[in-house]
């Protein structure tokens, strides 16, 4: 028998977390349902790249990051993955066969990190290469340092950037290689890029700027990372902070507009009336730059 809900939000993160917050602002009554498909309930996700790993006399605990969701009445169903959105009959199923109609549908399913292209059949890729998103994946890169000394970042993006601050400041040997000019070239002035660079360099890390990787070769003791002509960089484990593609398929195959994301208007309603999209995977019109833009950021 199929679960029916006023309010039904497929999404497990921080604007999935938001919009339940913002419904009970204007119906505390009405139940609200939300499907996840990570197994912890919505958490604040900056924190796994930044507070969770300073060091000092008042450590950030774990249990700060939880959002607390349930408590505003929502009905979680987690660990679940969505397969099918039937816009038509307002129903959407997921992979263990489970049905939920609604009213109201809000799409928060953000995005997928952008992957290396090999790996998929070595055993040992996934134990020492991380794409770093989720709560798995900060638990996972904690493991690691407990027992690893040398860390690759690949990436100078927001966090590739964060990431190799955090394992500096846990004393790690720490390379950053992006094909940039500089940390954050992309969305800074090249002068402040620069800047990040040095400020890096000073607190011990070491900036491979203008250098692509050409492959990956994986064992169980570690990765070496070919970079171009001469010996290749050996480290224990690798962090990937590559970008992330917005999780478009299941709205695209339920014949939603799409177009970087999934396009919604200046209340993020989709193409659909009754189905909306927030947060990493909507692609608005901003008023302010006049053109359309996803946002991957918490702002």
């Amino acid at each position: 028998m199929a679960m029916h809900y006023p309010y039904l939000i497929i999404g497990g993160g921080m604007a999935a977390d938001a919009a339940a917050r913002g419904i009970r602002q204007v119906d505390m009554e009405h139940p609200i349902g939300l499907i996840g498909q990570e197994s912890d309930p919505p958490y604040n996700r900056p924190p796994l790249s930044k507070g969770l790993w300073k060091r000092g006399p008042r450590p950030m605990p774990l249990s700060r990051i939880w959002r607390n969701t349930a408590s505003l009445g929502v009905d979680l169903h987690l660990g679940r993955t969505v397969l099918q959105l039937d816009p038509t009959n307002k129903q959407v199923s997921d992979r263990q066969g489970e049905i939920y109609t609604f009213d109201h549908l809000l799409l928060a399913i953000g995005g997928t990190p952008v992957r290396l292209m090999q790996g998929l059949e070595n055993p040992f890729f996934a134990e020492r290469v991380i794409y770093f998103r989720t709560l798995a994946d900060y638990h996972h890169l904690r493991a690691l340092t407990e027992n690893s000394q040398r860390f690759a970042v690949i990436g100078g993006g927001f966090i590739g950037s964060e990431i190799a601050a955090a394992l500096a400041g846990l004393e790690k040997d720490v390379t950053m290689i992006f094909p940039e000019d500089g940390i954050g070239a992309r969305v800074l002035p090249g002068q402040v890029s620069q800047y990040l660079n040095r400020q890096f360099q000073e607190r011990g890390v070491r900036v491979l700027a203008g250098q692509m990787v050409q492959s990956l070769v994986v064992d169980e003791t570690g990765v070496s990372i070919i970079i171009g002509i001469g010996e290749p960089l050996r480290v224990d484990a690798v962090v990937a902070g590559l970008g992330i593609r917005p999780n478009t398929a299941l709205a695209e195959a339920a014949g939603l507009a799409i177009g970087d994301g999934i396009r919604v208007d200046e209340a993020m309603r989709t193409s659909h009336p009754d189905i909306y999209a927030a947060g990493d995977v909507a692609n608005f019109y901003s008023p302010i730059l006049k053109n359309r833009l996803r946002a991957e950021h918490e702002e």
